[in-house]
C-alpha cells in the first residue's frame, strides 16, 4: 500500500509535534485543550464550537496525543445534516469522520494509521473547495497541486521558492506585503517532498509566530492565535 498525502500529512504534523522541547508541547497541549469544547469539539475565534475547527482540533490531537472521548465525537458529529452543509464543510465532514475513526484505534500504528488515511479524495475535495471558498490561487493552490503531482513539478516547485519572502516566510501571491504561516506551511510541506534547498532561512519567521500561550498567529500583525494556526505551525515545523 502507497503512503498517502493524507498520511504524509498527518506524520509530518505528528513529526513536528515530537519536535518540541518537553515544556514547549506542554504549552501547545495546554493550549488547544482550552479550545476544546465539553461536546469533544473545538471552537472558532468567537469561542463557538465550529466544525471546521475541529477538523484541525483532531489532527492536533492526533499528533499531540491528546485523549478525545469517542462517544462525544460521535454524537458531535451525528447532530449535523450532511445535505445542509455547502460544499467545502461536506469535505471537512467526511475528513472529520476519517479523524473520528482514526482517534479511536487502540495503538496508532503506522499500518493502522494508513490503512485508514489510505484515501486522498476527500483531501483532494477538501483543498478544492477551500480555494473556490475562501483563499483560492497563488502559493496555497500551487502548494495544493505540487502535493497531488507524481514525481513533481519543475515549474511549481519554481513558483513556490520564488514567493519565499526574506523573512523565511512565504507569501500568498507575489503581490502580498507579507508572508503568513498558513501560505509558509502548505509550501514547506508541499516542497518537503521534492527535496529542494530553500532560499531562506524559515527558522525564524515560524518562532516569530510562536505565542507564549502555545498558540500561533496568522502573521505578525495578528494578536491572537487559534487551532487552525497551531496546525500551520505544527506542520510547518514538521515539514523542515
Amino acid at each position: 500500500m502507497g503512503k498517502s498525502i493524507s498520511y504524509h500529512l498527518l506524520q509530518t504534523l505528528k513529526r513536528g509535534a515530537e519536535r518540541l522541547s518537553d515544556e514547549a508541547r506542554q504549552q501547545v497541549c495546554h493550549y488547544v485543550l482550552s479550545q476544546r469544547d465539553k461536546s469533544e469539539a473545538f471552537m472558532n475565534r468567537g469561542r463557538r464550537v465550529d466544525l471546521y475547527y475541529t477538523l484541525f482540533g483532531w489532527m492536533l490531537c492526533y499528533a499531540l496525543g491528546i485523549s478525545s472521548d469517542g462517544v462525544r465525537r460521535k454524537a458531535y458529529l451525528a447532530a449535523f445534516d450532511m445535505s445542509r452543509l455547502n460544499e467545502l464543510y461536506q469535505t471537512v465532514m467526511t475528513l472529520c469522520q476519517m479523524l473520528d475513526r482514526l482517534l479511536s484505534l487502540p495503538r496508532f500504528t503506522p499500518d493502522a494509521v494508513l490503512r485508514l488515511m489510505a484515501d486522498d479524495e476527500p483531501l483532494r475535495r477538501f483543498f478544492e473547495s477551500y480555494q473556490r471558498h475562501g483563499s483560492g490561487g497563488g502559493t496555497n493552490a500551487w502548494s495544493a497541486r505540487l502535493m497531488m503531482v507524481d514525481g513533481g513539478d519543475a515549474v511549481l516547485v519554481q513558483r513556490l521558492l520564488a514567493v519565499q519572502h526574506e523573512s523565511g516566510g512565504f507569501l500568498a501571491h507575489e503581490s502580498a506585503p507579507m508572508p503568513d504561516l498558513l501560505s509558509t506551511a502548505v509550501a514547506l510541506f508541499a516542497l518537503s517532498q521534492q527535496h529542494v534547498s530553500l532560499p531562506y532561512d524559515v527558522h525564524p519567521f515560524i518562532e516569530a509566530h510562536w505565542q507564549k500561550d502555545g498558540s500561533f498567529v496568522a502573521t505578525l500583525l495578528d494578536e491572537y492565535g487559534d487551532v487552525e494556526y497551531v496546525f500551520y505551525g505544527l506542520l510547518a515545523i514538521g515539514s523542515i
